[in-house]
């Protein structure tokens, strides 16, 4: 049996800084915000903050972060990612394979959906000829064209009903073999991790291209998860119950209610106790508030790791000259970012990975502030700076809406007419689908196995090219990178990938902000965390 395993120049004048939360500031306030709902004395709620609104819960079709929370609190996938960027079981009991090829896997055996019937074998098959056919409106499964009798795109050829590499070995055992020796992670990543499984039994009969419209997929009454929906309001809150039979343990709190707010909102929410913690992937804190939250009473704070990170894309189609695209880079003062908005708790990377990850390539060159440089850079390639150039940045996170600010001031510094356009978290991710926008802003989460944290933004296709990217020899890397399974050998074509990607810019990552992690004192277990927020959620507990 094979295991793998990851350990895994001149700044802006104060003037700026004094009013950048009147640049930025969300008219919301905490009375604006719905109460979430109350409940019988005696019952155990926990309450958790985020600021980014549920877009939806449809468990195959949703790819914005908040919204993957939920989903993964109803239903299980395989597995789940830990803060040591180690694979975690869930509903997978075993993981095995003597050639890297071929993958056996085992369910846990008292893994049931909350209608009595066992999670098998069936659904994992049928959760994943959902997604690959062409028919369904879903993400589909693009990082999984490694297995066979998926084409390219991660989709069934035509014709093929069902993936030829799958096999059902009995109930709760199935196997999965690819189309050559992959790393592990590829697979324990992508089908393990990415994928939350789906009821057969209750599915099985709904026209594939109307499965999107059927209710289930917004309201699911039959799930998987440590917890079961009880009322989704996707601006205000989401509400759960208690799974009593679920398979890791019936959870010891009664309710978990995430609630949606402004950022500007968490703190006052925890001085109140309206929330116990907040999620560091959803739920940014102001760094100016970091020391307020640390002084508040029954609060402690955890301080994390860089995991996610800030990016900004580059309409290809708008800024097609690579030196045009360094302009702004060097226009970008990331320093001041780092140093003065968030008070040093961040760092500069130039990579979609973060410095934590075994992946990430600490040779490339990190860009200098110049905006000197800037100004030549833009004068040698005659680019019209008359023509104005819009912002795209989504609403709620406060540290993002005022880097924004700050990008503009330095653009226009060297020239550029920039408008910030903001907008909610779908709006945003249609324009980018839709290469709608010359620059946009977005927070991504890093992921464990190095294609899936670059190939969706870089590679032609990707999930979120919003760049509107394509370079074959990238193109190539990608697929290289998905073929060899000595992670070794993926290491030296992933430090290349970054190489290329450095020159090339189609994004620029702006900043990677070490994770800060309140939580109240009343929480007996259960604490807030960057990767696996509920993994344990069945067994946290509350004075």
């Amino acid at each position: 049996m094979k295991k793998h395993l990851i350990k895994i120049f001149p700044l802006i004048g104060l003037a700026l800084l004094l009013i950048l939360s009147a640049c930025t500031k969300n008219d919301a306030d905490s009375s604006k915000t719905p109460a979430s709902p109350n409940s019988a004395s005696g019952e155990k709620i926990v309450s958790v903050g985020i600021v980014n609104p549920i877009s939806s819960i449809n468990p195959i079709n949703t790819a914005d972060v908040g919204s993957r929370e939920v989903i993964n609190l109803l239903f299980d996938s395989l597995y789940d990612v830990n803060e040591e960027l180690e694979f975690i079981p869930k509903l997978a009991k075993e993981f095995k394979s003597d050639d890297n090829q071929t993958f056996t896997i085992t369910i846990e055996p008292e893994a049931n959906w909350t209608d009595g019937k066992p999670v098998s074998s069936e659904d994992i098959l049928f959760t994943l000829n959902t997604m690959a056919n062409p028919d369904v409106h879903s993400l589909g499964l693009p990082s999984l064209s490694v297995i066979e009798g998926l084409d390219d795109d991660g989709r069934l050829p035509e014709g093929e009903e069902s993936i030829t590499g799958f096999e059902i070995i009995d109930e709760k055992t199935f196997s999965v073999k690819t189309k050559n020796p992959i790393d592990p992670n590829i697979l324990k990543e992508n089908l393990g991790y990415l994928i939350n499984i789906i009821p057969k039994h209750v599915l099985k009969d709904i026209d594939p291209d109307k499965l999107h419209l059927d209710p289930f997929m917004e309201n699911p009454t039959v799930t998987s998860g440590p917890l079961t929906l009880v009322k989704l309001a996707n601006d205000s809150y989401v509400e759960f119950k208690a799974n009593p039979d679920y398979y890791r343990g019936a959870p010891k709190i009664d309710k978990l209610i995430i609630k949606i707010m402004p950022s500007s909102n968490l703190v006052a929410q925890l001085q109140t106790g309206e929330i116990q913690m907040v999620h560091p992937g959803v739920g940014a804190i102001p760094v100016q508030d970091f020391e307020k939250v640390r002084s508040i009473e029954g609060i402690k704070t955890i301080q994390g790791k860089p995991f996610d990170y800030q990016t900004m894309f580059f309409n290809m189609n708008v800024f097609d000259d690579a030196s045009v695209r360094l302009a702004i880079v060097h226009a970008i003062n990331r320093p001041m970012l780092v140093d003065t908005l968030l008070q040093g708790e961040a760092e500069i990377v130039n990579s979609s990975f973060t410095t934590i990850h075994p992946y990430y390539n600490q040779d490339i060159e990190i860009y200098e502030y110049d905006p000197e440089k800037s100004k030549k850079l833009l004068k040698d390639a005659n680019w019209d700076l008359s023509k104005p150039i819009n912002l795209a940045v989504p609403v709620g996170n406060q540290i993002r809406e005022q880097a924004a600010a700050i990008i503009a001031e330095n653009l226009k510094a060297v020239g550029f007419k920039v408008e910030i356009n903001k907008y909610d978290f779908p709006t945003l991710m249609q324009k980018g689908k839709n290469h709608d926008f010359d620059l946009l802003m977005m927070g991504m989460p890093l992921r464990v196995d190095p294609n899936r944290s670059s190939n969706i933004l870089h590679e032609k296709g990707g999930m979120i090219n919003y760049s509107d990217y394509d370079n074959p020899k990238i193109n190539q890397l990608f697929a290289d990178g998905k073929s060899e399974d000595d992670p070794a050998k993926r290491k030296i074509i992933f430090n290349e990938l970054q190489e290329i990607l450095n020159v090339d810019l189609p994004i620029i990552t702006l900043f990677s902000a070490y994770s800060f992690k309140p939580v109240s004192d009343k929480m007996i277990v259960g604490e807030p965390k960057s990767m696996g927020m509920f993994y344990d959620v069945h067994e946290w507990d509350i004075k």
